[in-house]
């Protein structure tokens, strides 16, 4: 009798200690649990708990994957495809959220009422006109690229005279140091008489350019001058054959040559650069940003060639959009 009794104590503890406790595809509710089936439990978000298994029951702590945002002018990667703000709703090739503006004022020789438009048309924010306000770091933070038009020394500021006044060693170290954190100015001449130069290059004597003091660059029968001479393989000069220059001002200094005039001397009409962080586009004339430029001559390719400067002056990994195939 004792025999018997000891044989069924050692059976029923061999059972309880191998027991599976129920149907092996059915999951238990609860911390932990796990099976073919997907018990709920809190082990994580494909149903892993402390018991082990390979389930795909749903518990309350995981971290499931959502859709990504829609990019907006915020700052912020949204999309996650490495470029901050790369919005360009209609396409055209300029990025929604880029903040450009310009120093000094617009030329006397021609209507700019094309180029003006269609700038102030690619950006949401439009283009800020500074005229002559007096460059700070918390003023040109607020911006992506800068264009830097008639800026010459004279007794009053506007159109026709310019700046009116001479740039301080603080304004120029302002702008140096926002091109270096990762600006992008683009210089233009050709307003007035050669000491329009002084004051232009006084900005750029920091990056080791500056515009010659001698007029060239000039019409053709009446017409600008065509520039046909581009650097190849460039950014800069993509898909540009062809833009007109009308007493205009060698490009002098360092940097890559983009474009050049063969028809009287080598003249640079075209040289950039980049200067830490940011980028230095200087071009030798004006005349790009006047209508008989955009509508007279179908030959020239002014909207790409502003299409291109835009982009490369724009920091890399912010507002880089696609450029379109247009001319």
């Amino acid at each position: 009798m004792k025999t018997f009794r000891l044989a069924a104590l050692v059976l029923i503890s061999l059972s309880l200690a191998g027991c599976s406790c129920g149907d092996p595809n059915v999951g238990i509710d609860g911390d932990g649990g796990s099976s073919k089936d997907g018990g709920a439990g809190n082990g994580g978000g494909n149903g892993a708990g402390t018991g082990g298994g390979s389930a795909t029951g749903a518990g309350t702590g995981g971290s499931g994957g959502g859709g990504l945002s829609a990019e907006v002018c915020d700052g912020v990667d949204n999309d996650q495809n490495g470029i901050i703000d790369d919005v360009d709703v209609a396409g055209d090739g300029v990025c929604d959220c880029l903040k450009i503006a310009t120093l000094g004022y617009a030329g006397q020789w021609g209507n700019g009422s094309v180029f003006s438009s269609w700038l102030n048309g690619k950006s949401q924010a439009g283009v800020a006109a500074l005229a002559a306000q007096t460059l700070t770091p918390a003023l040109l933070s607020q911006y992506d690229v800068i264009v830097v038009q008639d800026v010459r020394e004279s007794a009053s500021s506007g159109v026709g005279n310019g700046l009116g006044r001479a740039y301080t060693t603080a304004e120029v170290d302002a702008l140096k140091a926002w091109v270096g954190s990762g600006g992008g100015v683009m210089t233009l001449i050709g307003y007035g008489a050669s000491t329009e130069i002084v004051n232009v290059n006084r900005l750029l004597a920091p990056y080791g350019l500056q515009y010659g003091n001698m007029q060239v660059l000039g019409a053709i029968g009446g017409s600008t001058r065509p520039i046909t001479q581009w650097a190849p393989m460039h950014p800069l000069s993509d898909s540009v054959t062809r833009v007109g220059t009308d007493n205009g001002y060698a490009v002098q200094g360092g940097g890559t040559r983009i474009a050049w005039d063969m028809q009287s001397g080598n003249v640079d009409v075209a040289r950039a650069l980049e200067y830490q962080s940011g980028r230095v586009y200087v071009w030798g004339d004006e005349w790009i940003t006047y209508d008989s430029e955009w509508s007279a001559h179908t030959d020239y390719q002014v909207e790409r060639f502003w299409l291109n400067s835009l982009k490369w002056l724009t920091a890399v990994g912010r507002c880089q959009v696609e450029l379109p195939d247009i001319n």
